[in-house]
């Protein structure tokens, strides 16, 4: 591949003398465009790239707060679930109880 530039570079600088000013110029402004829009793609694309890791950045953070949140979720629900807890919030609430043998009728 750079054999190839460099080739094609000596071709052209073999050419040049043989080209007329209006033709120097000319490839002079075609190469000083291909330039300006080269730097232009890579101002471009630096752009870009920064806006995407900024994103990126901010979907971390969300999601590190999710997780926090669905950790502490998890928590709430356990304290709420646990055996004791529920007992006392029957009995006291609703009025139940853990029957005595007596009360126990088993229907066949």
């Amino acid at each position: 591949m750079v054999k190839r530039v460099l080739v094609g570079a000596e071709r052209l600088k073999a050419s040049l003398p043989d080209l007329s000013l209006s033709a120097r110029s000319m490839l002079l402004v075609l190469l000083l465009t291909a330039v300006v829009i080269s730097s232009l793609a890579v101002i471009y694309s630096a752009f870009l790239y920064r806006q995407a890791f900024n994103q990126q950045q901010q979907l971390i953070q969300q999601r590190n707060a999710l997780e926090v949140e669905w950790g502490q979720l998890l928590l709430e629900q356990s304290a709420l679930a646990a055996h004791g807890r529920v007992e006392r919030a029957v009995t006291k609430q609703l009025g139940m109880y853990v029957p005595s043998p007596e009360e126990i009728v088993v229907v066949r």
